[in-house]
C-alpha cells in the first residue's frame, strides 16, 4: 500500500507527523508551541556557519512531542536542519503519515532550500502528503512571495499546499497540522477506495 498511516501497535486514530526544513525555519519552535507534553529534544551549540548565523543552538538528532487534535493523537517529530544530519530525517520519516516542510523565507535563497528538501524527500513525497510552511515571511527583507513557491512546486511536479506560518503562534501551527491531517485522511480514503 506504500504509505504507513499510523504507528505500529497503535489505534487508527494515531498519526506520526514529521517536521523537516532548513536551519532556523522553526521546527523546534513549532513542536514546542503545540506539544501537550514536555518536548524531548537534542539542541546543542551550533557549529556550522549557516546555523550560527541563524541561532545559537541547533537540533542534531530530533525533537519529539505529542498533541491531540480533532480526535487524533499526533506524534510530532522534528528533524535537524543541518545537511550533515539529513540521515536522521530519513529515519524519522519511517512510519509517518505526513510531513511539514518548513522553509525560512529569510534565507538568502529560499527556493534553493525548498528544492533541496523536495529532492531529498522525493520518494517520500510521492507516497505521503506534505504541507510547505513558509516562516519568517514578514520579518525579513527577502522578496520571495508565496506565489513563487506555488509556481516552483508546479514547475517541478510537486502538489503540496503552501502556507505562511509563524512557528511561535500555537493557533497557526495547529492550523497547518490540521490541514496536513485532513490531507492524510483524504489520501487514505482514496487509497482504500481503489
Amino acid at each position: 500500500m506504500g504509505a504507513v498511516w499510523m504507528m505500529s501497535n497503535e489505534s487508527p486514530n494515531v498519526l506520526k507527523i514529521v517536521f523537516v526544513g532548513n536551519v532556523g525555519s522553526g521546527k523546534t519552535t513549532c513542536i514546542n508551541a503545540i506539544s501537550e507534553v514536555p518536548v524531548v529534544g537534542t539542541e546543542v551549540k551550533a557549529r556550522e556557519a549557516e546555523a550560527l548565523r541563524r541561532k545559537p543552538s541547533t537540533t542534531v538528532a530530533m525533537e519529539y512531542g505529542i498533541v491531540h487534535l480533532n480526535g487524533f493523537k499526533l506524534h510530532l517529530y522534528g528533524t535537524p536542519g543541518q545537511r550533515r544530519f539529513s540521515f536522521m530525517a530519513n529515519l524519522l520519516c519511517n512510519g509517518s503519515g505526513g510531513m511539514v516542510v518548513m522553509i525560512d523565507n529569510g534565507h538568502a535563497n529560499p527556493l534553493v532550500e525548498l528544492d533541496y528538501f523536495l529532492q531529498f524527500h522525493k520518494d517520500y513525497l510521492n507516497k505521503c502528503p506534505a504541507i510547505i510552511a513558509i516562516t519568517h515571511y514578514d520579518d525579513n527583507n527577502t522578496k520571495t512571495l508565496l506565489i513563487e513557491y506555488h509556481q516552483y512546486l508546479c514547475e517541478h511536479g510537486f502538489s503540496c499546499p503552501v502556507m505562511r506560518l509563524d512557528a511561535r503562534e500555537k493557533a497557526e501551527v495547529l492550523r497547518v497540522v490540521d490541514k496536513l491531517v485532513l490531507e492524510i485522511l483524504r489520501r487514505k480514503a482514496h487509497v482504500l477506495s481503489n
